[in-house]
């Protein structure tokens, strides 16, 4: 019963969360008056959803959009797609993830990549759908290697609840992810091993796209560099990979075998200025 209660009081409780934030207008409105960026608490936030904050941030500034910073606890609860950081645009609108950002500031003429051609927005799709698999291997290293899992991911994921959720919430949520990664069809060994292995493939993808440029994708007028959303999801999760400390990192061993890599986000950060991660490393 007392399980039951809990339950009860947590599903109350992200609705009535819900109904304060309202649903998102069905009413476009170009105009983006303010921002909210609800986020964990620093020391809180776990690798997938760092690496998911800064790439927004970044996002966000390369449109020149300022916005205000809460922190919240339970902003895994306020989402409304299980995604966050969470922003609320204006009061009413609820964004939550890079790709409902992308979406939600493209219908307000808000875009990076709009003088591209067909074949580069074609790429750019491709390789935006590579970092779905970085994503999930974020998730493999938070929550499947058990040094990880015990010294960093445990304590921060319970550190808003009490017993007995301290224990249900994270057992639930463990065998949510070991189920996401298995369902990943080319992935036929949930190990260490395949973990390496599948996040040298990503950087290998993503060293021989980049090549000798300094950005995804060229200028075609002028030559010159242009950063789209892709240059600041890419950014965002590998300087995230790079800046976070966990007990047991071979993600980010991986990823540091390819100096183009480094390299890149070392580029981007002199030239463009996309350094977002800066003020929580």
């Amino acid at each position: 019963m007392l399980v039951c209660s809990s339950f009860n009081t947590r599903i109350s409780l992200r609705m009535s969360i819900l109904e304060q934030l309202n649903d998102i207008s069905t009413t476009v409105n170009n105009e983006i008056n303010s921002i909210r960026l609800i986020d964990h608490p620093k020391g809180f936030e776990l690798l997938p959803s760092r690496c998911e904050a800064t790439s927004i941030k970044v996002l966000l500034e390369k449109h020149g959009l300022s916005y205000q910073v809460e922190i919240k606890s339970n902003v895994e609860y306020i989402s409304t797609n299980g995604r966050f950081p969470v922003l609320i645009f204006n009061e009413t609108d609820i964004v939550c993830g890079f790709s409902e950002l992308v979406k939600y500031l493209w219908k307000r003429g808000y875009s990076l990549s709009e003088k591209l051609n067909q074949n580069e927005k074609c790429d750019m799709d491709i390789y935006t759908a590579l970092i779905k698999r970085l994503e999930a291997l974020e998730l493999f290293t938070s929550w499947l290697i058990e040094d990880n899992y015990t010294h960093v991911t445990l304590p921060a994921y319970t550190s808003h609840t009490t017993w007995p959720l301290s224990a249900i919430l994270p057992f639930y949520k463990k065998r949510q992810v070991y189920r996401l990664v298995a369902s990943q069809g080319q992935w036929h060994d949930i190990s260490s091993e395949m973990l390496m292995a599948e996040t040298k493939d990503v950087a290998s993808a993503l060293t021989e796209r980049l090549g000798d440029q300094g950005t995804f994708f060229k200028d075609g007028d002028t030559g010159q560099d242009v950063v789209t959303e892709l240059d600041c999801l890419v950014y965002g999760h590998l300087n995230a990979i790079f800046m976070t400390k966990l007990p047991s990192y071979r993600m980010k061993r991986a990823l540091g075998l390819h100096s183009r890599l480094i390299d890149y986000c070392k580029y981007v950060e002199s030239k463009h200025g996309l350094r977002a991660q800066r003020e929580r490393s």
